[in-house]
């Protein structure tokens, strides 16, 4: 079986992006806030605030904490479009690699869903941060792990695309 170790590589890193989209896309850990007497953690679709003292965690939902929630959704909207793309990109990767070889259009499409997955995750978190930014400039937050995961989606995308890219030139 010859399979080019290019598009292997590059159906990794696809993939590897897929998960790290998932992982930032549904854990409620895009920011962190500690206060005296709370700790609260907020992502796209949950935020939780815990009290110190007591332990005890509510959740609600992000969208019913913000009243103008416009920037909320489109960074929600470019979030799932973002893992959906990558995802298209991973089928195609799979069906050049092993199914229709000789294809070109397969790669040319698993070459735009992966850089448009990747400028998905960027608006997506290019809006959030700066409307989060704006909202909470005298509060003291940090960025959290789910935040950093869907910027890594985005760089491994980018090397996915790349590394397709280098495997459409050889040819």
């Amino acid at each position: 079986m010859d399979v080019s170790k290019v598009l292997l590589v590059a159906l990794i890193l696809v993939i590897c992006a897929v998960i790290f989209q998932l992982i930032g896309l549904a854990s409620p850990y895009w920011v962190t806030a500690d206060t005296a007497t709370t700790k609260t953690n907020s992502g796209l679709w949950r935020t939780c605030t815990e009290g110190v003292q007591t332990g005890l965690t509510t959740c609600v939902d992000t969208k019913d904490i913000f009243l103008d929630n416009d920037w909320l959704e489109a960074a929600q909207a470019m979030g799932i479009l973002a893992f959906l793309a990558l995802l298209v990109a991973v089928v195609t990767t799979i069906l050049k690699l092993f199914v229709m070889k000789d294809k070109k259009p397969l790669l040319f499409a698993a070459i735009g869903s992966s850089f448009a997955g990747a400028l998905f995750i960027l608006i997506s978190i290019s809006v959030y941060a700066d409307n989060l930014n704006d909202m909470f400039s005298s509060r003291s937050f940090d960025y959290a792990f789910a935040f950093v995961f869907s910027i890594l989606g985005m760089i491994v995308a980018i090397g996915a695309g790349v590394a397709m890219l280098v495997e459409l030139l050889k040819k």
